[in-house]
C-alpha cells in the first residue's frame, strides 16, 4: 500500500473511533513503529489531530456538541439565507422526470422555492408542510404516507408509513438533519424519525445532505446515518474544513 493511502486509511480511523496506538497500526499496515510515527506526524501537521506518546487521537471540537431539536416554527427562523444558499443549489440537482424524497428538515421545504423548469416531479414527503407546499406547484404530484404525526416536526412516522414509502423507487433524497458529527455520523432526538429516514435513504438511489454550518459538530441523542451513505454534501461553505477532507477520502461531493 502506498503511504498516500495509509495515511488516510489512518486518518479517516482517527476520525470516526477518536484516536489510535501506533504499534497497532504498525501491525496492521505490517509497516514499523516509526513509519506509523511519520504518518501520525504528517497528519498532525495537515489535519490539526494530536499527537500522544503512543498515538493520536481527534481534537474535542471534532467530536460533536450536544444539541437539541427545535419546533419546525423556529427552525424555519434560523439561519434562513444559508438555508436558503443550500436549497438553490439542491433544487439545481432535480431533473424533469424525478422521482425525489424530502423529509421533514425546513431547509428542505424551500427547494420548492428554487424548483424551474420541471413539468413533471414526484415528490415523496414525510413532512405535512412540505406536503402542503408542493401541493400547490403546477406539474408536482405529491406522495406522502399516513401514521403518527409528529408534532414538533410536522413529519409522519410508524409502521404503516414505512410501508407505504417501500412502494416507491426513488431517484433522490435531499435530507435536512439536526447534528453531523465525523465520530458519530448524522444523529437525531427522534428514534421514530431515525427509522423513518432510514427507509427513505435505503430505497433511494442517491442521497444527499442538506446541513448549514451550525448543524456541524453536533451530536444528538441516536444515530441515523453515517456519513459515507451519501453521494454529496450540501452545505453553505462555512463547515469545518475537516469535512470536506472526509468527503474527499470517501468518494462524496461537495456541493
Amino acid at each position: 500500500m502506498l503511504h498516500v493511502e495509509r495515511r488516510k486509511e489512518i486518518l479517516n480511523k482517527i476520525l470516526k473511533e477518536g484516536s489510535v496506538k501506533a504499534d497497532a497500526l504498525a501491525k496492521h499496515y505490517k509497516v514499523g513503529v516509526p513509519t506509523i510515527r511519520r504518518d501520525l506526524k504528517y497528519l498532525a501537521a495537515e489535519y490539526g489531530i494530536e499527537l500522544t506518546y503512543g498515538g493520536a487521537y481527534a481534537k474535542e471540537s471534532m467530536a460533536g456538541q450536544t444539541t437539541v431539536e427545535m419546533n419546525i416554527a423556529q427552525k424555519k427562523l434560523q439561519n434562513l439565507e444559508e438555508k436558503r444558499i443550500i436549497a438553490q443549489k439542491a433544487a439545481g440537482l432535480i431533473e424533469d422526470g424525478d422521482t425525489i424524497a424530502l423529509n421533514s428538515g425546513s431547509t428542505v421545504e424551500l427547494i420548492l422555492d428554487y424548483l424551474e423548469d420541471i413539468n413533471n416531479l414526484n415528490v415523496i414527503t414525510l413532512s405535512l408542510n412540505v406536503a402542503f407546499k408542493a401541493s400547490t406547484i403546477k406539474g408536482v404530484n405529491v406522495f406522502m404516507p399516513g401514521g403518527r404525526l409528529r408534532s414538533i416536526s410536522g413529519a409522519f412516522h410508524g409502521r404503516s408509513a414505512e410501508e407505504f414509502l417501500r412502494q416507491f423507487n426513488i431517484d433522490k433524497a435531499f435530507m435536512g438533519v439536526l447534528a453531523v458529527s465525523i465520530a458519530k455520523g448524522v444523529t437525531h432526538s427522534s428514534l421514530e424519525e431515525i427509522e423513518i429516514n432510514q427507509t427513505l435513504a435505503e430505497i433511494s438511489q442517491k442521497c444527499y445532505l442538506m446541513a448549514d454550518h451550525t448543524k456541524f459538530d453536533k451530536v444528538s441523542l441516536a444515530k441515523m446515518f453515517d456519513l459515507n451513505i451519501f453521494d454529496a454534501f450540501i452545505v453553505d461553505g462555512q463547515e469545518p474544513e475537516i469535512y470536506r477532507e472526509y468527503a474527499r477520502n470517501n468518494g462524496i461531493a461537495v456541493i
